[in-house]
Parts: structure tokens; sequence; C-alpha cells
């Protein structure tokens, strides 16, 4: 098989035709990269120096270098949108207030947590509650700190030759949880439901004009839309599927719909844990691509995966970092790439990334294990 450009290789696997070998993703979105600690030891054992960048305040993900990723010959670079202008400021050192009026502070460990925001005291929301969402002081999806430099980060990044990724805010779940609450926000599918559907289209609202902007701005420099929203946990989904179907699925359809009216982009979307019972679902409002296939969750074993759904969505991610990353040796990260390979990239339909973002435990050798297996591994391609 003739060599493919990094672009036409990740494309050839999201349209379930056989690439030349497995697409590599790392720091094309922010669930897809690696935690700071993790990437300043992957730099001392490569002998590279430069500055670390960081996707945001309340992130400790480091955004990997050019010459990290030549390093790995990755397929894919990231555009992401720039920070809000005017409404967004710290409160001290250790705390910070965003644009839609929730408020992080940081953990022992360097991790930004949501303490409060908006809705954190309304028990029982009511009348009231939905007279605040409808009279709120919500983020303007025009503010022009979303797109400054937008445009010509997408040219560059197209330049490069790489399948190019756009990655979008988190949707109407996660954004909702930090409104609300987590416990409150999941009790509202059930007890609340006319507000818990008023919030989630205020947020769906401005999550489609943002798209909508950034897609016009950015033309045809990319080639996939990324969204993050979160549906299950290790062993089920956070909610019944009967509940996704009727209260969030026709808010993500939409969203999906306003990006694929747009342009003519793929969607890679998010979503941690046991989702293999919402895949169906997901296929239908026009996923093209599932991350981080979280292999150690219940029903999520990749075969199976294959199976049921490897013709009609692409699976990228599949390197656990609950396990093997973490604890297992060189050798057994080399194993663990070959075996998922194995399972998932015949036929197409298959970019290799670690499960989520590189945790702060893994050895340096077992990233560059992975990524380098990833690279010169060619079972599934040297019979065509």
């Amino acid at each position: 098989m003739l060599e493919m450009t990094h672009r036409e290789r990740v494309m050839a696997a999201l349209n379930h035709r056989q690439p030349d070998r497995t697409p590599i993703d790392f720091g094309g979105t922010f669930t897809t990269t690696i935690f700071q600690a993790a990437y300043e030891r992957l730099k001392d054992h490569l002998g590279l120096e430069h500055e670390t960048g960081i996707y945001s305040k309340t992130r400790r993900l480091a955004v990997p270098d050019v010459s990290v990723l030549e390093r790995f010959d990755v397929d894919t670079r990231m555009v992401g949108l720039g920070a809000y202008a005017g409404d967004q400021h710290e409160i001290d050192d250790d705390t910070y207030f965003d644009e839609w009026g929730t408020t992080w502070k940081k953990a022992d460990d360097g991790h930004y947590l949501y303490v409060d925001g908006p809705f954190f005291a309304q028990k029982k929301p009511g009348q009231a509650g939905l007279d605040k969402l409808d009279n709120g002081a919500w983020p303007d999806p025009d503010n022009p700190g979303y797109y400054e430099g937008l445009l010509e980060r997408s040219q560059a990044q197209r330049a490069t030759g790489c399948a190019v990724i756009l990655n979008m805010p988190i949707g109407i779940i996660h954004q909702g949880q930090f409104l609300r609450g987590f416990g409150d926000w999941l009790k509202d599918l059930y007890k609340n439901r006319e507000f818990s559907a008023r919030m989630m289209d205020i947020i769906a609202d401005r999550w489609i004009a943002v798209a909508e902007n950034a897609l016009d701005i950015v033309g045809d420099n990319i080639d996939i839309v990324f969204l993050g929203d979160d549906l299950a946990a290790q062993m089920a989904p956070l909610f019944d599927p009967v509940i996704y179907r009727e209260l969030i699925k026709p808010r993500h359809a939409r969203m999906l719909a306003a990006v694929k009216a747009k342009a003519d982009v793929k969607v890679l979307y998010h979503s941690c844990g046991a989702v293999s019972g919402l895949i169906d679902d997901l296929i239908d409002i026009g996923v093209d691509a599932i991350n981080p296939v979280q292999v150690a969750a219940n029903d999520m074993n990749p075969a199976d995966l294959k199976v049921r759904f490897g013709d009609r969505i692409t699976f990228w991610g599949g390197i656990d970092t609950q396990g093997v990353l973490p604890f297992g040796t060189g050798e057994d990260v080399r194993a663990e790439v070959r075996r998922t390979i194995d399972i998932l990239a015949p036929g197409g339909g298959f970019v290799l990334n670690s499960v989520h973002n590189i945790q702060g435990d893994v050895a340096a050798e077992n990233i560059v294990a992975m990524f380098d297996e990833a690279r010169l591994y060619d079972s599934p391609y040297s019979s065509s």
C-alpha cells in the first residue's frame, strides 16, 4: 500500500477504509493529551527542551510541542477557541470564576474542581429557577475572545498536512452540572424535567451559535469537530437510557445537525465509561467517532465493540490508562498496542490514543512504547 499523508490516514479510518498504518492522535483534543507532570518527564526522556504550553486555567494539561508530535509521527493537530473576554477572572491564586458563573478552586493535586454555580443553592428550582434561567446573564456566543486568532491557527494547522480537529466547548451535560451541581443536575432529569430541559436548551443554543461562528471562520481548514459530554461511569450510564433519549438526545441531535449543516466535517464525540448501550443512539444523531473507548469499563470489550459497531463508527483511543499504561512494563504496553490494533484496526475505523489523557503516573518509557509500537506495527496492513 502506498504511504498516505497524515490527513489521508485519519480520514481513511473515519471513512472505514484501510489506511497504510494505524493513525495516531496525541494532543488533537483536550481529552487525548497528557497531564503536565507526565509531559515534563516525557520531555526529559526524549532530550527535548521547550516551554510547556497549558490548555487552560482549570486543566493541568500540556499542549504537546511540534517536536514531540513529529517525534511520534502524530497524524492530528488541534485547533481550540480562545478565552472568553471580559467576564471570567481570578478571585485569588487558587480560585477562578468563569463566564457561566461557575466558581473553580484548585485542589491539592493541582486540578481545579467546580465548587459553586448559579443554581447550586436551589434544591427545588420551581418557577423561580425557570425565571432565573430565562433572565440569566449567559455568555455571549459572539464574544470576540472565542475567535481571536482562530483563522490563523486553523490555517497554520492545515499547513501541517495533518487532520485538523476543532475543539468545541463542553456540551449540555457537563455545562449543566457546572451550573447546577452534579447530583442535583442528575436528579433534575427525573424530578425537575421542565427546568432541566430549559437549562439544556439555553446551553445548546449558545453552543450551536459558537459552533456556527467558529465554522464560518475556519472554513475548510478543519476536518473534525470534537465535542465532549460524558454519558457514563465505570459500570453503567449516568442515567436511564430512556431519559437520555427523551431529554438529552434531542439536544445533542440539534447540536450535531447544526455542525453538519454548516460544514463537511466528521464529528468526534467523547464520553468516558460504559457507554456501549448508547452507541447506537450516538450513531443515529451523526457521531462519526467515539472516544476514548474505555476498555476497562463494563461492557466495553474491544472485540465485542468491533463486531457490534465497527462498520458504523470509528473507535478513537483504546489503550488502557487504568492498568497497562501506568502499571505495565514497556513490553506489556507494546503487546497491548498490538492486541488493540489487531482487534480494532482491520477495515479501518480506528485511531489510536490512550484512554483519556495520559495521567501523571505514567512513565515516559511507556508513553514512548505506546506511540512507537503504534507507528511501526503493521499487522492488519501487511497483506494489503
